[in-house]
């Protein structure tokens, strides 16, 4: 089985039995059986049975990353961010070519369900956020020239930082009621939100 078939599999069993019986009373053995593999290949595929049902959520930047962003005085600063935070947020989806609608259906209903499981999310999503938030406010001290504001460069990293994650956020949103939604997608969509944001504001987006 290729590795995506495997991966959906995991998926497709994880969330209609927590549907079906709730969060606590589905088992890793479970969902193993349902998908047709062992213990193994289920941690070769997801790190724990909370990622398999939910989905891992957004990640930090690795240091690879970190001192690639840092490297260079980027012709468009605030363009480079946002496609890091793409990465960070939009790429667990696991979509290849596309994550099934009926699983994104099942995911909403299960959060909405699950208070601890959408606080778990919550939690990682704060840790993205002030790595994020260090990661710009060594960029600005790195290269000064790049700041915008009239102020130290880790408030001005936190005012982008908060406006970044606004934008995928309603770019989610977006991608989250499309009928096929790709990877592809979600970058335009948060793309799309992120423009919105400057024209409510009247700015243009040139």
């Amino acid at each position: 089985m290729k590795r995506q078939q495997t991966l959906e599999a995991i998926e497709d069993n994880a969330t209609m039995l927590v549907l079906d019986r709730g969060f606590d009373d589905v088992t890793i053995d479970d969902i193993c059986a349902g998908a047709g593999i062992s213990k193994r290949t289920f941690f070769n595929y997801v790190e724990s049975k909370e990622v398999a049902v939910v989905g891992p959520g957004p990640r930090t930047p690795t240091e690879a990353e970190g001192a690639d962003f840092l490297a260079t005085l980027h012709d468009d600063f605030f363009a480079v961010a946002l496609d890091l935070v793409i990465r960070l947020f939009g790429e667990h989806d696991n979509t290849a070519p596309g994550l099934p609608q009926e699983l994104r259906r099942r995911r909403k209903c299960i959060r909405a369900d699950h208070p601890k499981l959408a606080m778990q999310h919550f939690a990682r999503v704060h840790q993205t956020r002030e790595a994020l938030e260090e990661l710009l406010a060594d960029y600005l001290r790195r290269w000064p020239s790049a700041q915008r504001l009239q102020d130290v460069p880790e408030a001005e990293a936190i005012t982008i930082v908060g406006v970044l994650l606004t934008a995928v956020h309603q770019g989610s949103r977006a991608w989250h009621d499309m009928d096929s939604a790709s990877s592809a997608a979600f970058n335009d969509c948060c793309k799309k939100a992120l423009n919105d944001i400057f024209l409510i504001k009247g700015g243009s987006t040139e």
